[in-house]
């Protein structure tokens, strides 16, 4: 028996299909690190969709990012990077994210292990550190800036000799 499903999406949000993005993101076939977060991010904020499409209750979005939360973490490196699939460290967007992703759920009241937390800040202060001169790009060292600006663990000098002399060598507007 064949069987189809269908979401509607209206009012001023409508063209963004968040019922539609979150099934899709609910069903994504593999649990790289990346995709895990992926899942669980909107789960923070859209407990309600979620609910309401039988995605899950709201006690079992509460499980869901606990679960997204210990298995995140189990792929974090000693130096508090993170890996696809098993821990490890080198790529600054993909801690960026999961790191934006361990804050964001810290402040809404999910359990973070500290130490996880602050290693994984303390290498996107690292990594910062080190971060090569660029004539173009820097859309992950942006992102890291980012969260750790919103954590109030950004040193400003950075922050105002990226903004003063990299502005224009962002090459998204977002980085930007």
């Amino acid at each position: 028996q064949d069987t189809a499903s269908v979401t509607l999406a209206a009012g001023p949000l409508g063209r963004f299909d968040v019922p539609g993005l979150l099934s899709a993101l609910d069903t994504y076939p593999y649990g790289c690190t990346e995709q895990i977060t992926s899942r669980a991010m909107p789960l923070l904020y859209l407990d309600g969709v979620a609910n309401a499409m039988g995605l899950a209750s709201r006690d079992q979005v509460g499980e869901r990012i606990s679960q997204a939360i210990l298995e995140i973490t189990a792929n974090q490196a000693a130096n508090g990077g993170f890996g696809l699939w098993r821990p490890a460290s080198g790529d600054m967007w993909l801690d960026a994210y999961v790191t934006d992703f361990l804050s964001r759920a810290r402040t809404l009241g999910h359990n973070v292990p500290d130490i996880a937390f602050e290693n994984a800040i303390d290498n996107l202060r690292n990594q910062v550190n080190y971060y090569p001169d660029f004539d173009s790009g820097g859309s992950d060292l942006a992102y890291a800036l980012m969260v750790l600006a919103r954590e109030g663990a950004a040193n400003v000098g950075d922050l105002r000799y990226y903004a003063d002399e990299k502005a224009g060598n962002f090459t998204t507007p977002l980085g930007l």
